[in-house]
This record gives structure tokens, sequence and C-alpha cells, in this order.
């Protein structure tokens, strides 16, 4: 048995193929269907990269600000540093700084001048006043007091109408509180 294969005709040269149309079509509408998916799960894609993009720079900006603070409180310990060893080198910086708080009051008011212990035995003040001259200063109703509660190197000095306080701590707090915060 011969068979012959003969071709099926196919449309007249400018007649329609449906089989064509039909896939042509099928294939366009399958190209736009993947493009409008492929949109959306790009666009699920984006948006959570935002989201992690947001994360991090809220998370560098807690960093960020938690460097700024551990630096300034790096400074705040160096300079506590600093201070107790020239203290421990030189005993006037302490009458230094109760003659400045002591600028603060009237020459007639008395006050009352709280100092660490070891300082006041370091400035050999004779309680409860202190002697003529002491730091350059006029004789002044005193009276000194050991506090043990005042750090070396400070002191609180309370008149009548107001209380300075030159504890060294208190100030470097001032410090690190003005500087920390300023970049808040």
């Amino acid at each position: 048995t011969d068979l012959e294969f003969v071709p099926r005709p196919g449309p007249a040269s400018g007649a329609p193929d449906p089989i064509a149309d039909a896939y042509a079509l099928g294939f366009e509408e399958g190209y736009h269907e993947g493009e409008k998916a492929e949109q959306a799960r790009l666009q699920v894609a984006r948006r959570a990269a935002e989201d992690a993009l947001d994360v991090i720079r809220a998370n560098e900006e807690q960093w960020s600000d938690s460097i700024h603070e551990n630096i300034i409180a790096l400074g705040i310990a160096a300079a506590r540093h600093i201070v107790d060893r020239e203290l421990a080198l030189d005993s006037t910086i302490v009458a230094s700084i109760v003659s400045r708080a002591l600028d603060a009051f009237p020459i007639d008011q008395p006050v009352r001048i709280r100092v660490n212990p070891n300082d006041l035995v370091a400035m050999d003040v004779d309680r409860p006043s202190p002697p003529d001259g002491f730091a350059g200063e006029p004789q002044r109703p005193a009276h000194w007091i050991a506090d043990p509660r005042v750090n070396s190197g400070g002191c609180v000095v309370e008149g009548r109408d107001r209380i300075v306080d030159g504890r060294v701590d208190t100030a470097l707090e001032r410090l690190y509180r003005r500087l920390a915060h300023q970049h808040a």
C-alpha cells in the first residue's frame, strides 16, 4: 500500500486562518496576563524591599544616636578621670571651686559649705568658719561641714536664698545631658 502524503489545503492567500488567529490571540492574552502577574509580583517585592529599607534607616538612626551617646559618655568618663588626677596633684583646686561658689553670695550672708571630708583636711580649713583670706576671700560667716556624700573635688554652698552646687559629678552630668540631648 502506497500512501501518499497530500498536504491539506490552507486558506487562500489573504483569507483568514482561524487557527493561526486563535493562536495569536491566545499568545497575546497569555503574554499580557503573565506581564500583569509579574508586575504584581515585582510590586510585592518592591514593597518588601522598601519596608526593609525603612527598618534599616530607623535602626541606623538608633545606632547612630547610641554611638553618639556612647562617645559622649566616654568623654565624660575621661573628663572625670582627668579631674580626679588633677585633684590628687593639686589640693588648691577645691579651694578655688569653693571660692567661685562663694562669689554667688553677698559677703555678709552666712553660708554652709559642704565638702568631702578628705578635701576639708587637705584644705586645712579651721571649722566652723574659714580663716582670714581663705582663697582670697575676706572673712565671712560660714560653717564648714565634712560631708561624705560630696565626692572629692566638689562642694555645695548653701545660703538663705540659694544653693550653689559645685560638685564635679553634677557638672559632668549636666554636661552629658546637654551634649546628649543636643543631638536629639
